[in-house]
């Protein structure tokens, strides 16, 4: 037989730097993957040596949740200040079909326009190794990051100064089973996305219509089962069918993870104020997707300004040098304060948040001062940036 040489993750020292990659790849993690920075040559930028600026203490005390992560980086998570991740994973879907468009930007019902790349138990495999990936990521880095299955876990690991990973399946890749659901929530799910792009027979999405579009019965039955044992329904991606189907059997909040107002952008993907307004009714939460574009003189501005106050505060050269290291890059966005004032009008102060679809993570050290200097009070930023998200949690799946 031969001799297993892997690497007892339990019986390493432990010590205030990422796992090593001759480590992680003892633990099955190859290079190369964004599920986290394997990387040994990176250190952690967890420290406050370099909060100079007026709301960092601030921000480093608040729950600061990212309702949509495609990817975890812990270097990037640890300078944007971002503790909770509710984290996206799925199978792959594939583009098939570039389809015509109505006037409201939405493809001809029944047109097949996505391929699930797996089906049956096939697909149900490569989710279960999907999950099993984040499950050994969370072991790997656990002076960093922990599993979260509810509310209390959330708070628990931020008490310790770790991050906060919520598994959320990306679409209902459940090969028509509430089994195989109930499976997938055992292992860790503690969030769902009714579809993605494709649809998966009882959900559809604005971006591929069924023939009779919304929920079936058995996707009603779906939203039932996930609302009875605690799993958050998220309405991103859905058609407006399959959210007002969805809605009339909620009866715990259901969230947005990740959207933008429709009435601002004039897209079918994005949720109508009709709808932003349900979501509030039901308890829940729109994450509004945190990137605006800055123009080129918005930029240069930013630049200047943080490059002044970088060489005001450290005149060693090797200081700067590993200051704006730590910093937030020159970003070409801003916070889109334009769609979350316009999600608060709608929705109300308590069912907005925030979400990065793994779109300049660092930059979110930022946020907390852009809101404050917007005019939201301490109490209403600390709202938007996670508190209404963990309430939300709470409500749907603590017991």
């Amino acid at each position: 037989m031969q001799e297993d040489n892997r690497i007892n993750l339990r019986d390493v020292p432990r010590k205030n730097v990422h796992v090593s990659s001759k480590l992680s790849e003892s633990l099955g993690l190859t290079l190369g993957r964004k599920i986290g920075l394997i990387d040994a040559t990176t250190q952690p930028t967890s420290s406050d040596k370099f909060d100079k600026e007026k709301w960092d203490a601030l921000h480093r005390q608040l729950a600061v949740v990212d309702s949509y992560s495609a990817a975890v980086d812990l270097d990037e998570l640890q300078r944007g200040r971002v503790n909770v991740v509710i984290q996206a994973l799925g199978a792959e879907e594939m583009l098939v079909c570039i389809p015509p468009e109505d006037e409201q930007g939405l493809p001809p019902p029944g047109l097949k326009i996505w391929k699930h790349v797996f089906e049956g138990a096939d697909l149900v495999e490569r989710v279960l190794q999907v999950i099993d990936e984040h499950l050994r990521f969370v072991e790997a880095y656990e002076d960093y990051i922990g599993l979260a299955r509810s509310e209390g876990d959330v708070r628990r690991l931020l008490n310790q100064g770790k991050a906060a990973m919520v598994l959320m399946l990306v679409s209902g890749l459940i090969a028509a089973d509430l089994d195989v659901l109930r499976r997938y929530y055992d292992m860790g799910i503690r969030a769902m996305a009714l579809c993605h792009l494709g649809h998966v027979g009882w959900a559809d999405s604005t971006a591929e219509l069924k023939e009779t579009p919304g929920l079936t019965s058995f996707g009603r039955d779906v939203v039932k089962a996930c609302q009875d044992w605690g799993i958050l329904v998220d309405l991103s991606h859905a058609s407006e069918q399959t959210c007002w189907h969805a809605l009339e059997v909620a009866t715990k909040p259901i969230m947005a993870t990740h959207t933008k107002c429709r009435a601002l952008t004039h897209s079918a993907r994005d949720l109508s104020d009709e709808l932003i307004r349900a979501i509030a009714d039901s308890g829940g939460v729109v994450g509004i997707l945190a990137p605006a574009p800055k123009s080129s003189e918005e930029r240069g501005a930013y630049r200047l300004q943080r490059d002044r106050r970088l060489m005001e505060n450290y005149p060693d050269p090797f200081e700067v040098a590993e200051a704006k290291l730590a910093d937030a890059e020159t970003w070409g966005t801003k916070l889109d304060l334009e769609s979350i004032d316009h999600a608060v009008n709608v929705a109300g102060i308590d069912h907005v948040g925030l979400a990065s679809h793994f779109q300049n993570v660092p930059q979110w050290r930022e946020f907390t001062g852009a809101l404050m200097e917007h005019g939201y009070s301490q109490e209403e930023t600390a709202k938007i940036l996670g508190e209404n998200h963990l309430r939300v949690l709470r409500e749907t799946i603590d017991y």
